[in-house]
């Protein structure tokens, strides 16, 4: 049978992030939407979120015979878009993988990688960021992450180039996990209410980190990678 208490026991050996992580992080989705095979494997039980932000990678190059030219101009540019970001509602820069880090006017010295085959080209990628709120129109919002883009002043020899389609990005995707594990404890005592069986219900994977992927133009699924499994049924 599902208690309370055999809850809670199962809740007991989650290993919980610090609360200073999991309200920072903020994590960037790319890609299309989840379909096929990548759909099946996703938990029955998880939660719809809007993304915090549109993002666009973008890409900076610079292609002056100089390297300490290059750099300057380069990180010009860098706090150009900053200065500019600052002066709209919503916009904002960062950098990253995965996960993104605040691009700021005590830190836009983003790392610079070789731009090429040739040894005078350096180059960087940032993302400019569109806050989304959730009344937000998503066309709109996209149209004006696109202007600002499209508008952005270059020093020097530095060149500005789009990559890739607008992606998502979430803040602190870890301070959903409790409201994940609700719905899926509510969900198993359904499950076993359903099937009107005594049966002791376990679930395993409780401890594992919050995943996701991208769902539709401005959503994201939140799921944990849990499993139920049903025995001795009378």
């Amino acid at each position: 049978m599902l208690s309370e208490r055999a809850i809670l026991w199962t809740l007991l050996p989650i290993a919980v992030p610090s609360a200073a992580t999991a309200q920072t992080d903020e994590i960037v989705v790319t890609g299309s939407r989840v379909s096929g095979d990548d759909y099946s494997g996703i938990p029955s039980v998880t939660l719809q979120r809007r993304a915090d932000f549109l993002v666009q990678r973008i890409r900076l190059l610079n292609d002056t015979r100089s390297d300490e030219l290059r750099r300057k101009e380069l990180y010009q540019t860098v706090h150009g878009l900053l200065v500019e970001s600052a002066k709209r509602p919503g916009l904002a820069l960062g950098y990253g993988t995965e996960f993104l880090v605040p691009i700021s006017e005590h830190d836009y010295e983003v790392p610079l990688d070789s731009g090429g085959k040739r040894a005078d080209t350096s180059s960087t990628s940032i993302y400019v960021k569109m806050a989304l709120g959730a009344k937000d129109d998503v066309a709109v919002s996209v149209g004006v992450l696109a202007a600002f883009i499209k508008s952005a002043r270059v020093v020097g020899r530095t060149e500005i180039e789009p990559e890739g389609e607008i992606a998502l990005s979430l803040v602190g995707p870890e301070k959903y996990r409790y409201q994940i594990i609700s719905r899926i404890a509510e969900d198993a005592k359904k499950l076993q209410a359903t099937l009107a069986a005594k049966c002791h219900v376990h679930i395993t994977g409780l401890s594992k980190r919050v995943s996701w992927q991208r769902s539709d133009v401005s959503e994201l699924t939140l799921y944990i990678p849990y499993n139920v499994d049903l025995t001795d049924c009378e």
